[in-house]
């Protein structure tokens, strides 16, 4: 990165409104779009040469390619470079599959430019910029699925899900990007667990859920 600018390509079908994030963008000074496609085979193409520091695509694209296949397939290719889903949907599914694919922040279409701008600073800077408090509360309703009733030791839902993913082996910085909130939270939620558990660490909390097969 040059002068502390970032370097964005986009992905979406609709050439005007990729003609139009395109102008918008460009108007911030530290941001640079640096690349557009209007399709996954053209978008994979440039994912290839590299050179972005993230990448803005579409999830929903259904005459020209998956968007989800995009995300893992730049996570793969590019894995150094962020992924911010831009998108109309706000379906409690698709937040889901963006999440899980790999993507590092979910926004809605009807997003101001100054919101948009700013989500992208945040993630270039190594942050999570929140959920929409709609998006959030339909993302935990999708995990709330796989949940048991009657949690153990007071955890929430959420302690639940970041103990679980730390017991299959996830890093903090894995287990924000899987849930969509920051490391800084999922460091909390951690500190709460150890303290239910009334343990001292990382490793005597996953010894403890083994004994208690509570994760499989």
């Amino acid at each position: 990165m040059n002068d502390g600018v970032i370097k964005i390509m986009l992905v979406d079908d609709h050439p005007v409104v990729l003609e139009g994030l395109t102008a918008g963008l460009n108007q911030y000074e530290k941001l640079d779009i640096i690349g557009t496609a209007t399709g996954v085979s053209q978008a994979r193409e440039e994912i290839k040469k590299g050179g972005f520091d993230i990448l803005v695509t579409d999830l929903n694209m259904p005459e020209v390619g998956d968007g989800l296949e995009l995300i893992r397939y730049a996570g793969e290719v590019n894995p150094q470079a962020r992924i911010v889903v831009l998108t109309y949907s706000n379906r409690p599914d698709d937040v889901f599959q963006a999440n899980q694919a790999g993507a590092d922040a979910y926004l809605v279409k009807d997003s101001d430019l100054d919101e948009i701008a700013e989500a992208l600073a945040v993630v270039h800077a190594g942050g999570r910029p929140p959920l929409r408090p709609e998006l959030e509360a339909a993302l935990w309703r999708k995990l709330k699925e796989g949940v048991p009733q009657g949690l153990p030791h007071g955890f929430t839902e959420r302690e639940w899900e970041v103990l679980r993913l730390v017991v299959g082996g996830a890093t903090n910085e894995e287990i924000a990007r899987k849930l969509f909130i920051s490391v800084r939270v999922v460091r909390r939620d951690n500190t709460s667990i150890y303290r239910k558990l009334g343990v001292r660490n990382r490793a005597e909390a996953i010894a403890h859920s083994v004994r208690e097969n509570w994760f499989g």
